[in-house]
């Protein structure tokens, strides 16, 4: 997945320009880093994206569910997110521009 992602991330690295500026955030609280979310983290960190920053960051608020991985400006929660998910996060909504409803974390997004 990681290989078709950077396909496609050096197919679209002529328009990222154009792509809004999002910053990801990932929970490195305890329960999220208990459940993986260093590898995470460092999934998203591997590819540098146009006007896209990956930070750690603290509790979330929503221990138990996690890893837990907030798209902002979007304000898009994803939950229980794995290295896999995380790959299809970067080419889906990142470089997609398209959300990812059947990860978003249910309580806060239950449409």
């Amino acid at each position: 997945m990681l290989g078709n992602t950077l396909d496609l991330y050096q197919k679209t690295a002529a328009t990222l320009d154009s792509f809004p500026i999002r910053q990801v955030l990932v929970c490195q609280h305890r329960t999220c880093t208990k459940d993986g979310a260093a590898k995470v983290l460092t999934t998203f960190q591997q590819l540098k994206i146009a006007n896209v920053s990956v930070e750690a960051c603290g509790c979330l608020g929503l221990c138990g569910s996690g890893p837990i991985v907030v798209v902002l400006p979007d304000n898009v929660y994803y939950w229980r997110v794995t290295q896999k998910k995380a790959q299809a996060i970067i080419a889906t909504h990142l470089l997609g521009n398209l959300e990812i409803p059947s990860m978003m974390h249910p309580r806060l997004h239950p449409n």
